[in-house]
């Protein structure tokens, strides 16, 4: 992104190079853009295999993997994978932008699919409009947080 200004005496336009937060926003937006297609491949039915469930269930502690295969499976039926995607991607784009100007040094050494994983640790409300059918308050987290977490990981897994 160029800056333009047009001073009355000069006929010249003055440019100025991208700021580095302008190049650390057009980092942070293609690595973004990347994610969310990781996310949303990781959000889809057919890639809940039993074991890469029961990997993700030794890593994070989590139950029999059978179980939570079942409740990933319907927390995909309850939730509106878009939304799910949306909310990962916004709470990654402001944990690298906090990041600032350590960012590059983030990005070189591989550390944003260990951020993109750890995601999946927050303990979060749906969003509005995430769900696809009213339900406990309680319940909807389960739901919501469950995917949230596995999907973060597989998508972090999946990482290039």
């Amino acid at each position: 992104m160029l800056v333009t200004s047009q001073r009355a005496e000069d006929p010249q336009p003055v440019t100025s190079a991208p700021s580095g937060n302008a190049r650390r926003h057009d980092a942070v937006g293609e690595i973004i853009a990347a994610a969310v297609i990781a996310l949303r491949e990781a959000a889809q039915p057919d890639t809940l295999e039993l074991e890469d469930v029961a990997r993700w269930c030794a890593e994070v502690g989590g139950v029999d993997p059978r179980i939570e295969r079942a409740a990933l499976m319907q927390a995909l039926a309850i939730v509106h994978v878009e939304a799910l995607v949306a909310d990962v991607a916004a709470t990654l784009r402001a944990r690298l932008l906090a990041a600032g100007p350590y960012l590059p040094a983030l990005v070189a050494r591989g550390g944003v699919p260990r951020v993109l994983a750890t995601l999946g640790l927050d303990d979060v409300d749906p969003i509005p409009g995430g769900l696809s059918r009213a339900m406990p308050p309680r319940i909807a987290r389960l739901y919501w947080q469950r995917l949230r977490a596995y999907v973060a990981w597989s998508a972090s897994c999946a990482w290039s």
